[in-house]
């Protein structure tokens, strides 16, 4: 026999309103689930691979490795998103950002008046100068660009001191390279005395055992110190807050120098 049991009106709507209820929840949810997931969006970013140790491709993993890797995976971090890197060389992060196949440079870049004519930087990561290799048979001291005056010397295509060596006017000639492996073959082969890239990248390189048939000159002087950032198409400025927020607080508590001192740099 079937048996119907009564159930008052009150008991109806309240598991009307659980029912309701349940179901908003379940809507806020899904809702904040998928606010977090946006905010968790994977970023591009263009990295030279054979920058160490600002930027390089490990050979084992087969991923970009680093300095600003490490600073910008611990920017995300703390706001919100990931990274995945692409390898790009140098003279032509600058390009990919603007034309969107990037989000985001990464790499030891310094701020000019002329690339902040097309992209953003942020507030300074570290600073260092430029370094020179010479042939490892050559036992001259070169202490300054004025020690070279009248020679063949090269530099990385799109980098600051390269620009700065052609407007000296000292030298035979200045030869741009898109390949520092390029740059140091011709150190080696006698092509060109000396070979300025950033100081660090050549030390790294030379620990590595990268820069066979050459040597870096320790004594040597750099002109300047260049400020290293970030870099984002101009106008993204929602990164960008989001970018200079994080940095802020990681030279605040110690974080930024803990990176820093990994590589074997100082701020």
């Amino acid at each position: 026999m079937l048996r119907f049991m009564f159930q008052p009106a009150s008991a109806v709507r309240f598991n009307t309103v659980q029912r309701v209820a349940a179901g908003a929840g379940l809507a806020i949810t899904m809702m904040f689930g998928a606010a977090h997931a946006a905010e968790m969006a994977t970023l591009t970013a263009g990295s030279p691979p054979s920058s160490a140790p600002t930027t390089f491709m490990d050979l084992k993993t087969q991923k970009i490795e680093g300095l600003m890797p490490d600073v910008v995976k611990e920017i995300g971090k703390r706001e919100g998103f990931n990274v995945s890197y692409d390898a790009v060389p140098f003279s032509a992060l600058i390009q990919s950002v603007v034309s969107g196949k990037i989000d985001i440079i990464v790499a030891g870049m310094t701020p000019t008046p002329k690339r902040a004519e097309v992209v953003d930087f942020s507030q300074p990561v570290t600073a260092f100068g430029e370094g020179i290799i010479v042939k490892d048979t050559n036992k001259a001291v070169y202490h300054s660009v004025q020690d070279m005056k009248g020679m063949t010397v090269g530099a990385p295509t799109g980098t600051d001191y390269g620009d700065q060596l052609k407007k000296l006017g000292i030298f035979t000639e200045v030869k741009m390279y898109d390949s520092a492996a390029d740059m140091t073959r011709d150190v080696a082969l006698g092509r060109i005395v000396a070979g300025f890239n950033d100081y660090p990248i050549l030390k790294a390189q030379e620990a590595a055992g990268a820069m066979a048939g050459t040597r870096v000159d320790d004594a040597y002087v750099p002109m300047e110190k260049f400020d290293i950032a970030i870099a984002v198409k101009k106008g993204n400025s929602a990164l960008m807050v989001k970018i200079n927020d994080a940095l802020t607080k990681m030279k605040a508590d110690g974080t930024l120098d803990t990176i820093l001192k990994k590589w074997h740099l100082t701020s």
